[in-house]
C-alpha cells in the first residue's frame, strides 16, 4: 500500500524538508488587519516575527484551511498513485484544521485517516517524524501507521517558555495583575500542551537560567523513562535562549537520539509572543 503522509504549517519543519522527505504541508491562514495569507507559502515564520513587531494593539490570527484545499490534496494523491493518506495536524483545541481534514477525509477516493495530535509547533513535527521513520522502515499498513503515530503522539511532550507574559494577558488567558506579580519576581512560567491539546500551565522557574534548568529536568526524567530521545527545540525570534537551550541538551545526562532546531510559527507564537522558546521530546520508537 503506498500511504502519503500529510501535515499542516503548524509543523513547524523548515519549509525545504518537506518536499525533501515526502511529506504534503497544507497552510494555515494568518490575519492581520484585512490581509489574509497562507502559512509558510506567503508569509514565513520571520515575516510573522515582522507582524508581531509591528502589532501595538489587536494580535494576528490564524484560521484553518478550508475543506476544499483538503478535497484538492486528496484529489491530487490518488491522481499520483497514493492508496491511502495519513494526515497529522494541530491539536482540535488550537484550531479547527482537523475539522476540516475530517470532511474532506469522508468523501475522499483514497483511504485517509485524520489524526487530532493534540499537539502543536514541534512536538507535531516530532510526530511527523516518526512517521516518516515508519514509513521509510517499511510499515505500508495503514492502519498500523495509524495506531503506531497515535501512540507516538500520546508519548511527545512540549515545555513553552514566554519571554513576557504581555501576549498571555492580551490573549485573555492569565490575568493583569498574576503576570505583574510574575514579573517582578522574576518568575517564568512553563507551559504545556495537555492530554486534551491545551496550553497549560506546567511549572514555574526563577529566570531563564531556572526555566533551562527546569526543561533539562524533564529531558532526563523522560529519557530516564522512556530510553532515548528525539527533540526539537524552537523559539519566536530569541536565536540567543534556543541557543543557551541547546547547550544545555547536549551537555545533559539525557540520551538524545536526534536534535533538531526549529522557528516557531503562527499558531504557537501569537499565544506566546516575541522571545518565546521551548523544548519538544519523544522517545525513539523505530
Amino acid at each position: 500500500m503506498k500511504i502519503a503522509l500529510v501535515t499542516d504549517s503548524t509543523c513547524d519543519w523548515p519549509f525545504a524538508d518537506y518536499a525533501e522527505r515526502d511529506v504534503s504541508m497544507v497552510p494555515l491562514s494568518i490575519g492581520f488587519g484585512e490581509k489574509s495569507l497562507l502559512d509558510q507559502i506567503e508569509l514565513s515564520s520571520d515575516g510573522f516575527c515582522d507582524l508581531l513587531e509591528s502589532a501595538t494593539t489587536d494580535l494576528p490570527t490564524t484560521s484553518q484551511p478550508s475543506p476544499g484545499a483538503f478535497s484538492a490534496l486528496f484529489d491530487e494523491l490518488a491522481e499520483r498513485g497514493y492508496d491511502a493518506a495519513l494526515c497529522m495536524h494541530i491539536g482540535s483545541k488550537l484550531s479547527g484544521t482537523v475539522q476540516s481534514a475530517s470532511i474532506a477525509a469522508a468523501q475522499a477516493s483514497i483511504d485517509v485517516r485524520v489524526i487530532d495530535t493534540q499537539l502543536a509547533a514541534s512536538a507535531l513535527g516530532l510526530a511527523v517524524d516518526q512517521a516518516c521513520r515508519l514509513r521509510d522502515a517499511g510499515v505500508d499498513d495503514i492502519d498500523e501507521l495509524e495506531r503506531r503515530v497515535s501512540q507516538a503522539c500520546a508519548n511527545t511532550k512540549i515545555l513553552l517558555i514566554p519571554e513576557t507574559l504581555d501576549s498571555l494577558v492580551r490573549g485573555g488567558r492569565l490575568p493583569k495583575e498574576t503576570a505583574d506579580k510574575m514579573g517582578m519576581l522574576n518568575v517564568r512560567a512553563l507551559l504545556t500542551i495537555d492530554e486534551t491539546g491545551s496550553v497549560v500551565f506546567f511549572d514555574k522557574a526563577r529566570g531563564a537560567k531556572g526555566a533551562v534548568a527546569r526543561c533539562i529536568e524533564v529531558l532526563e526524567e523522560t529519557a530516564a523513562q522512556h530510553g532515548p530521545l528525539d527533540v526539537r527545540y524552537t523559539h519566536v525570534r530569541n536565536a540567543a535562549a534556543a541557543e543557551k537551550l541547546a547547550a544545555a541538551i547536549e551537555a545533559s545526562n539525557a540520551e538524545v537520539a536526534s536534535v533538531h532546531a526549529d522557528i516557531c510559527g503562527a499558531t504557537i507564537a501569537t499565544h506566546l509572543g516575541l522571545g518565546a522558546w521551548g523544548v519538544a521530546m519523544a522517545p525513539r520508537a523505530v
